[in-house]
């Protein structure tokens, strides 16, 4: 099913998408084989035949709080389905810019707020088969998404940075199909805990000063340039608890432009904050595409710019996207 949705301010999420299909090119984890059980078409026929279940079973279900059809992806490089239903269990599928990477299926366990998935097969680590073992069904307005229980705070980021309630299929994070359509209506019913976590308006904020930096752990993918790696910088920013951080919330940097990174706080004072930013990842070669090492004076938003800018009003045409809805 195709649809069409214009789009501005598009950048980020096309540096993205360049990003997954070089990491595809350039990782083993990106390819297939016949061999592979899982990949297997013996596999592809069970699975097949779990997801027509399942779809029976949801078709018999009335209001249910988290039975249905679930997207998250880029529309490129990651694209992964998952279909579940209380009876009849689940099946989960990756589809990216190679074909088909992964595929499981299993049991579901709802205990009343988490629903706790039982693979078949072991989930893969890395980006491959990003799949969480649990979910917390969260319900926003008409919407339902399905949030891995210990990415909560990464929701709310992404809420406070615009990027949710998203507006085309595409997004971070399990949402049932359609439900993009619908309207995301006041808050998202999250556990008490992490409702601070929503901030009412952005928070701009300063790095003061930079800490210390060290190396990371991943490492170059690149021949010519074996020591090349991952960079963490240990900065303190000019904003804290009584602005409306806190730990885990994620700043974007809006100055410099054109850097798509974050600081993630650690460790939020009342007026300050502690905060790790990441850089010089071994994809980022040449000059003119490495990230900076960040420097005092660098200013960050919970809200980032090209987020802003894709918000504010177009004065020129806006381009076509064509959506594709994968074959699960």
């Amino acid at each position: 099913m195709k649809t069409k949705k214009h789009y501005n301010g598009g950048m980020m999420r096309k540096a993205l998408c360049t990003l997954l299909f070089v990491l595809c090119l350039g990782t083993s984890s990106c390819t297939w084989s016949v061999e592979d059980e899982r990949l297997s078409k013996a596999n592809q026929v069970i699975v097949q035949s779990k997801r027509q279940k399942i779809e029976a079973e949801i078709a018999t279900l009335k209001d249910h709080p988290w039975a249905g059809e679930y997207y998250f992806g880029d529309g490129r490089g990651a694209n992964a389905s998952l279909t579940l239903a209380p009876k009849n269990g689940f099946t989960v599928t990756w589809h990216g810019c190679l074909g088909l990477y992964d595929q499981n299926y299993g049991t579901v366990d709802w205990d009343g707020d988490t629903i706790r998935l039982s693979f078949t097969f072991e989930i893969q680590r890395g980006y491959i088969g990003r799949y969480a073992s649990e979910y917390r069904p969260i319900r926003w307005g008409e919407r339902v998404y399905l949030i891995p229980s210990n990415e909560i705070i990464a929701f709310c980021n992404a809420i406070n940075s615009r990027n949710e309630p998203r507006d085309w299929v595409h997004g971070d994070f399990f949402l049932r199909w359609g439900d993009e359509k619908k309207e995301a209506k006041g808050k998202p019913e999250l556990p008490e805990e992490f409702m601070p976590y929503l901030l009412d308006k952005p928070v701009d904020a300063t790095i003061v000063s930079v800490e210390s930096i060290r190396e990371g752990s991943a490492r170059s993918i690149i021949e010519s340039d074996p020591d090349r790696g991952e960079k963490i910088a240990t900065v303190i920013i000019n904003k804290g608890r009584k602005d409306g951080l806190l730990p885990g919330m994620e700043l974007y940097v809006i100055r410099p432009d054109n850097i798509y990174r974050t600081v993630k706080l650690l460790k939020v004072e009342e007026t300050q904050s502690v905060g790790e930013f990441s850089y010089d990842f071994p994809w980022e070669h040449g000059d003119s595409f490495r990230t900076p090492t960040p420097e005092a004076g660098w200013q960050l938003s919970t809200h980032p710019s090209w987020r802003r800018n894709a918000d504010e009003p177009s004065t020129s045409e806006p381009a076509t996207v064509i959506l594709l809805r994968f074959s699960r």
